[in-house]
Protein backbone atom coordinates (compact mmCIF):
# COMPACT_ATOMS: atom_id res chain seq x y z
CA UNK A 1 0.00 0.00 0.00
CA UNK A 2 2.92 2.10 1.51
CA UNK A 3 4.22 1.78 -1.84
CA UNK A 4 1.67 2.30 -4.69
CA UNK A 5 1.06 5.91 -2.48
CA UNK A 6 4.50 6.81 -3.02
CA UNK A 7 4.18 5.75 -6.48
CA UNK A 8 1.31 7.74 -6.84
CA UNK A 9 2.50 10.89 -5.18
CA UNK A 10 5.51 11.07 -7.24
CA UNK A 11 3.95 11.38 -10.40
CA UNK A 12 1.81 13.43 -9.18
CA UNK A 13 4.94 15.49 -8.38
CA UNK A 14 6.05 14.16 -12.33
CA UNK A 15 3.03 15.77 -13.62
CA UNK A 16 3.22 18.81 -11.22
CA UNK A 17 6.81 19.06 -12.36
CA UNK A 18 5.92 18.94 -16.12
CA UNK A 19 2.80 21.50 -15.95
CA UNK A 20 4.87 24.46 -14.39
CA UNK A 21 7.35 23.83 -16.85
CA UNK A 22 5.31 23.87 -19.39
CA UNK A 23 3.39 27.33 -18.30
CA UNK A 24 6.96 28.69 -17.60
CA UNK A 25 7.69 27.90 -21.22
CA UNK A 26 4.28 29.47 -22.38
CA UNK A 27 4.42 31.84 -20.24
CA UNK A 28 7.93 33.25 -20.24
CA UNK A 29 10.14 31.76 -22.51
CA UNK A 30 7.99 32.04 -25.28
CA UNK A 31 7.12 35.43 -24.96
CA UNK A 32 10.40 36.44 -24.53
CA UNK A 33 11.58 34.18 -27.28
CA UNK A 34 8.69 35.41 -29.84
CA UNK A 35 9.74 39.65 -28.78
CA UNK A 36 13.52 38.57 -29.54
CA UNK A 37 12.40 37.08 -32.94
CA UNK A 38 10.34 40.34 -33.30
CA UNK A 39 13.09 42.65 -32.22
CA UNK A 40 15.41 40.24 -35.10
CA UNK A 41 13.07 40.43 -37.76
CA UNK A 42 12.05 44.40 -37.79
CA UNK A 43 15.90 45.25 -37.63
CA UNK A 44 16.23 43.43 -40.75
CA UNK A 45 13.29 45.17 -42.71
CA UNK A 46 14.68 48.16 -41.45
CA UNK A 47 17.89 47.77 -42.65
CA UNK A 48 16.55 46.82 -46.04
CA UNK A 49 14.59 49.68 -46.69
CA UNK A 50 16.86 52.59 -45.08
CA UNK A 51 16.46 55.25 -48.03
CA UNK A 52 19.78 54.97 -50.23
CA UNK A 53 20.20 51.40 -50.16
CA UNK A 54 20.00 49.55 -53.23
CA UNK A 55 18.23 46.70 -54.01
CA UNK A 56 16.25 44.84 -56.72
CA UNK A 57 12.85 44.26 -56.09
CA UNK A 58 11.33 40.94 -56.81
CA UNK A 59 7.99 42.25 -58.81
CA UNK A 60 9.93 44.00 -61.64
CA UNK A 61 13.82 43.65 -61.57
CA UNK A 62 14.41 47.34 -61.30
CA UNK A 63 17.18 48.74 -58.72
CA UNK A 64 15.67 51.08 -56.43
CA UNK A 65 17.46 53.67 -54.61
CA UNK A 66 15.42 56.82 -54.25
CA UNK A 67 13.91 57.91 -50.72
CA UNK A 68 11.40 55.58 -49.56
CA UNK A 69 10.66 54.50 -52.83
CA UNK A 70 11.84 50.74 -51.66
CA UNK A 71 9.78 51.11 -48.54
CA UNK A 72 6.30 50.60 -50.99
CA UNK A 73 7.81 47.48 -51.60
CA UNK A 74 6.99 47.04 -48.04
CA UNK A 75 4.35 48.77 -46.95
CA UNK A 76 2.48 51.43 -48.87
CA UNK A 77 1.79 53.06 -45.22
CA UNK A 78 5.43 54.09 -44.81
CA UNK A 79 5.44 58.03 -45.02
CA UNK A 80 8.47 59.12 -43.63
CA UNK A 81 12.04 58.02 -42.25
CA UNK A 82 13.40 60.19 -39.12
CA UNK A 83 17.01 60.36 -38.32
CA UNK A 84 18.94 61.83 -35.30
CA UNK A 85 22.75 61.40 -35.38
CA UNK A 86 23.74 60.10 -32.09
CA UNK A 87 20.87 58.51 -30.89
CA UNK A 88 18.64 55.13 -32.32
CA UNK A 89 15.85 57.05 -33.96
CA UNK A 90 17.13 55.98 -37.06
CA UNK A 91 13.01 54.67 -38.16
CA UNK A 92 10.51 54.44 -41.00
CA UNK A 93 7.16 56.13 -39.75
CA UNK A 94 3.85 54.81 -41.21
CA UNK A 95 0.40 56.21 -40.83
CA UNK A 96 -2.62 54.09 -39.94
CA UNK A 97 -6.31 54.74 -40.48
CA UNK A 98 -6.45 54.89 -36.34
CA UNK A 99 -3.33 55.73 -34.19
CA UNK A 100 -3.96 51.72 -32.16
CA UNK A 101 -2.72 49.16 -35.23
CA UNK A 102 0.88 49.96 -35.13
CA UNK A 103 0.91 50.13 -31.47
CA UNK A 104 1.34 46.30 -32.00
CA UNK A 105 2.18 45.66 -35.54
CA UNK A 106 5.55 46.52 -37.32
CA UNK A 107 6.77 48.36 -40.18
CA UNK A 108 5.43 45.65 -42.24
CA UNK A 109 2.45 45.86 -41.15
CA UNK A 110 2.41 42.09 -38.97
CA UNK A 111 2.04 42.05 -35.98
CA UNK A 112 5.37 42.09 -33.70
CA UNK A 113 4.14 41.19 -30.51
CA UNK A 114 3.85 44.81 -29.05
CA UNK A 115 7.19 45.81 -30.18
CA UNK A 116 5.20 48.50 -32.79
CA UNK A 117 6.65 50.91 -34.80
CA UNK A 118 6.63 54.85 -35.16
CA UNK A 119 3.37 55.75 -36.89
CA UNK A 120 2.21 59.43 -37.62
CA UNK A 121 -1.04 60.18 -36.04
CA UNK A 122 -3.55 59.29 -38.45
CA UNK A 123 -5.43 62.66 -38.81
CA UNK A 124 -1.79 64.22 -39.66
CA UNK A 125 -1.16 65.10 -43.37
CA UNK A 126 0.72 62.31 -44.56
CA UNK A 127 3.18 64.82 -46.83
CA UNK A 128 3.91 66.38 -42.96
CA UNK A 129 2.74 69.77 -44.43
CA UNK A 130 0.27 70.31 -42.11
CA UNK A 131 0.46 72.87 -38.98
CA UNK A 132 1.49 70.24 -37.01
CA UNK A 133 2.70 66.21 -37.54
CA UNK A 134 2.84 63.88 -34.27
CA UNK A 135 4.47 60.87 -34.39
CA UNK A 136 4.51 58.28 -31.72
CA UNK A 137 6.40 54.87 -30.94
CA UNK A 138 7.04 53.03 -27.68
CA UNK A 139 9.68 53.53 -25.27
CA UNK A 140 11.46 50.14 -25.36
CA UNK A 141 14.62 48.35 -23.57
CA UNK A 142 17.49 47.97 -25.16
CA UNK A 143 17.03 51.34 -26.85
CA UNK A 144 14.62 50.09 -29.22
CA UNK A 145 11.94 52.58 -30.92
CA UNK A 146 11.74 56.45 -29.41
CA UNK A 147 13.56 55.01 -25.84
CA UNK A 148 16.12 57.60 -27.08
CA UNK A 149 13.78 60.51 -26.39
CA UNK A 150 14.31 59.84 -22.96
CA UNK A 151 17.79 61.78 -23.79
CA UNK A 152 16.11 64.89 -24.35
CA UNK A 153 15.00 65.52 -20.72
CA UNK A 154 18.56 67.41 -19.88
CA UNK A 155 18.71 70.39 -21.63
CA UNK A 156 22.19 70.05 -22.92
CA UNK A 157 21.63 67.16 -25.01
CA UNK A 158 18.81 69.38 -27.05
CA UNK A 159 21.35 72.10 -27.46
CA UNK A 160 24.64 69.34 -28.51
CA UNK A 161 21.34 67.68 -30.64
CA UNK A 162 19.48 69.78 -32.18
CA UNK A 163 18.98 68.98 -35.78
CA UNK A 164 17.99 65.52 -37.62
CA UNK A 165 16.61 64.49 -40.62
CA UNK A 166 13.15 63.84 -41.95
CA UNK A 167 13.28 62.12 -45.43
CA UNK A 168 10.30 61.99 -47.45
CA UNK A 169 9.29 60.73 -51.01
CA UNK A 170 10.36 64.14 -52.47
CA UNK A 171 13.61 64.26 -50.55
CA UNK A 172 15.27 64.47 -47.02
CA UNK A 173 14.45 68.18 -45.25
CA UNK A 174 16.37 69.15 -41.89
CA UNK A 175 14.04 69.46 -38.63
CA UNK A 176 15.23 71.31 -36.16
CA UNK A 177 14.32 70.59 -32.53
CA UNK A 178 13.54 73.25 -30.05
CA UNK A 179 11.62 72.20 -26.65
CA UNK A 180 10.82 69.10 -24.71
CA UNK A 181 8.18 68.46 -22.86
CA UNK A 182 6.29 65.96 -20.27
CA UNK A 183 2.41 66.12 -20.57
CA UNK A 184 -0.26 63.72 -20.12
CA UNK A 185 -1.40 61.57 -22.93
CA UNK A 186 -4.79 63.68 -23.29
CA UNK A 187 -2.24 66.94 -23.07
CA UNK A 188 -3.20 70.08 -25.47
CA UNK A 189 0.21 69.25 -27.13
CA UNK A 190 -1.56 66.40 -28.68
CA UNK A 191 -4.06 68.73 -31.02
CA UNK A 192 -3.73 67.74 -34.54
CA UNK A 193 -6.49 69.95 -36.49
CA UNK A 194 -6.47 73.48 -36.64
CA UNK A 195 -8.97 75.24 -38.05
CA UNK A 196 -8.18 79.11 -37.61
CA UNK A 197 -5.07 81.19 -37.31
CA UNK A 198 -5.28 82.18 -34.04
CA UNK A 199 -5.31 78.65 -33.02
CA UNK A 200 -2.21 78.10 -34.12
CA UNK A 201 -0.84 81.45 -32.15
CA UNK A 202 -2.60 80.11 -29.50
CA UNK A 203 -0.94 76.44 -29.59
CA UNK A 204 2.88 77.75 -30.57
CA UNK A 205 1.80 79.81 -27.11
CA UNK A 206 0.94 76.50 -24.80
CA UNK A 207 4.08 74.95 -26.16
CA UNK A 208 6.65 78.02 -25.24
CA UNK A 209 4.75 78.88 -21.93
CA UNK A 210 4.30 74.11 -20.82
CA UNK A 211 8.01 73.18 -22.04
CA UNK A 212 10.30 71.76 -19.65
CA UNK A 213 12.24 74.12 -21.59
CA UNK A 214 13.14 75.70 -24.86
CA UNK A 215 16.66 76.03 -26.43
CA UNK A 216 15.59 79.15 -28.96
CA UNK A 217 17.34 82.35 -27.97
CA UNK A 218 14.41 84.21 -29.00
CA UNK A 219 10.94 82.56 -28.62
CA UNK A 220 9.87 85.31 -31.20
CA UNK A 221 11.62 83.19 -33.90
CA UNK A 222 8.46 80.59 -33.48
CA UNK A 223 5.79 82.71 -32.02
CA UNK A 224 3.47 83.78 -34.21
CA UNK A 225 4.49 81.73 -36.83
CA UNK A 226 1.50 79.97 -37.86
CA UNK A 227 2.75 78.88 -42.02
CA UNK A 228 5.65 76.58 -39.55
CA UNK A 229 5.57 72.64 -40.20
CA UNK A 230 5.95 71.33 -36.98
CA UNK A 231 7.52 67.98 -35.72
CA UNK A 232 6.54 66.15 -32.62
CA UNK A 233 8.30 63.03 -31.79
CA UNK A 234 6.54 61.43 -28.87
CA UNK A 235 7.07 58.43 -26.39
CA UNK A 236 5.82 56.92 -22.81
CA UNK A 237 8.18 58.12 -19.85
CA UNK A 238 6.73 56.82 -17.00
CA UNK A 239 7.16 59.94 -14.15
CA UNK A 240 3.68 59.10 -13.26
CA UNK A 241 0.75 58.02 -14.67
CA UNK A 242 0.21 58.04 -18.83
CA UNK A 243 3.47 60.29 -18.71
CA UNK A 244 5.09 61.35 -22.00
CA UNK A 245 7.85 62.80 -23.66
CA UNK A 246 7.20 65.26 -26.29
CA UNK A 247 9.96 66.56 -28.50
CA UNK A 248 9.13 69.53 -30.61
CA UNK A 249 10.86 70.68 -34.07
CA UNK A 250 10.10 72.52 -37.01
CA UNK A 251 10.44 70.88 -40.49
CA UNK A 252 12.57 73.23 -42.60
CA UNK A 253 11.55 73.49 -46.03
Amino acid sequence: MKAKILTAALLLLAAFGAFCGYRYYEDIRLPVKQREEAIKKQAEIIERIRPGTEVKPVSTGETLSEPLILCENVNDNIVGWINIPDTNIDLPIVQGEDNDFYLHNGVDGQYNYELGCPFLDYRCDAGFNGFNSIVYAHNMEGHLMFSDIDLYKDKAFLQSHSMGTLTLKDGDHDVRFFAYMTAKSTAPAYHAVFVSEAEKKEYLEYILSAANYTVLDDTDEIRDKTDLNLLLLTTCTFEFEEARGILFGVIVR
